[in-house]
């Protein structure tokens, strides 16, 4: 009895340890000392036509780096840990950065002076966002980034005045999901007369394929959302709602859950096609535990969450998932006479999108197609912008 009551004492005394861990706030990142002159004369002397990729390294970056050659870009590669940004930048032949973001203001400004636009792929972008984007502004770069935040998106929106002033082009969420749902979402809209309702229904495995479907990368943004309050577009406003829909129906034989997510589109879409109120819902064939969002919501939970997903998840889906499955967007727009108009979008596997789409806004860019301030990819370059992705189709329902 002795023997059980001190186990059960000391497994208290370290998940209280581990929980006080877990609490401590992260440390302060010291200032990173000055970059050298040699590591800046590595870097491009004439910026017109460079591209940074910083955060090459993680899945989604290493993605996109082996693809842009295709896109006739060459990019220098930059991100934090060299010993995983050296490899892959000797593989494939390109030049490389060490840097880091937090408190390094000036060595950002330093590097991206040297080039005409920053493909920013390091999430989550709650804390990566801000030191690159005021770096961005201060140099004169453009930007790019993957996020799916909508409290980062409406943070860029809210800064459209700088980038003006900067002339610069800032356009966050280039990847899976905003591109093909905006320039979906423009789609439909166009087709009814003054919409006032938006809904989206995103179907992110189409064909049943093993395999993760998320990247640490972005199963780690998604923790942030989840730690967030939860806002919804209404009436042209984001109002907090005390819990998402949830509604069940039969498709071709199969019981779905369609669940509201507070996704980027509440924003994006919203810039786009000014419909005011906009719900989107994720389809699923399973649930996701309840215990993950109540951990979320505390400090030591998203720690030990995040912990959770560097140590189980794997880097990204399998190779085959991206040959296999396909993902599915089903828009309707509608407006007060009850008019409305639907179309559904098949895509390519989310993660190989994010890869063609966001080296094609990329293209666009160097190319002189952009205007200074925030934008989004609908609005700025159409609906039929997601169509130049391979294997991309579009019908209207």
């Amino acid at each position: 009895m002795r023997i059980v009551l001190y186990s059960v004492l000391i497994l208290f005394v370290c998940a209280a340890a581990g929980i006080g861990y877990l609490s401590l706030p992260e440390p302060e990142a010291a200032e990173p000392a000055p970059l050298s002159a040699a590591e800046l004369a590595k870097l491009p002397k004439e910026r017109k036509g460079q591209v940074l990729i910083y955060g090459a390294y993680g899945f989604s970056g290493s993605g996109i780096s082996r693809l842009a050659a295709d896109y006739g870009i060459t990019p220098v590669l930059a991100g934090r840990n060299e010993s995983k940004l050296k490899p892959l930048a000797e593989s494939l032949g390109y030049e490389y950065v060490v840097l880091s973001l937090p408190n390094n203001h000036d060595n950002l400004v330093s590097v991206l002076e040297h080039f005409e636009l920053v493909l920013h792929i390091a999430g989550p972008y709650t804390y990566t966002s801000e030191p690159m984007l005021d770096a961005a502004i201060a140099a004169g770069t453009h930007y790019l980034d993957l996020t799916g935040e909508n409290h980062v998106i409406q943070a860029d929106l809210d800064r459209d005045e700088e980038f003006i002033r900067a002339n610069i082009m800032v356009m966050p969420a280039v990847g899976y999901d905003v591109v093909p749902t905006d320039c979906l979402n423009v789609y439909v809209a166009e087709k009814v007369k003054d919409p006032i309702n938006l809904t989206v229904l995103m179907n992110g495995n189409v064909n049943a394929v093993a395999g993760a479907g998320l990247s640490r990368g972005t199963a780690k943004s998604g923790l942030e959302i989840l730690s967030r309050p939860l806002l919804m577009r209404q009436n042209g406003e984001m109002v907090m709602v005390s819990s998402p829909k949830v509604i069940t129906r039969t498709e071709e034989g199969r019981m779905q859950t369609l669940v509201q997510i507070p996704w980027a589109d509440m924003v994006t879409s919203f810039v786009s096609t000014g419909i005011p109120t906009i719900e989107v819902y994720q389809v699923s064939d399973g649930e996701v535990p309840s215990i993950f969002p109540k951990l979320a919501q505390y400090r030591f939970g998203r720690r030990l969450l995040s912990w959770m997903i560097d140590e189980f998840l794997p880097e990204g889906p399998p190779p085959g998932a991206q040959e296999n499955r396909q993902t599915q967007i089903t828009s309707t727009a509608t407006n007060a006479a009850g008019e409305s108009a639907s179309a559904t979008l098949t895509t390519p596997e989310a993660y190989l999108l994010t890869f063609h789409s966001s080296l094609i806004v990329a293209k666009r860019v160097l190319d002189g197609d952009w205007q200074s301030g925030f934008q989004t990819v609908g609005k700025m370059y159409g609906p039929d912008l997601v169509l130049e992705v391979p294997g991309v189709t579009r019908e209207d329902s």
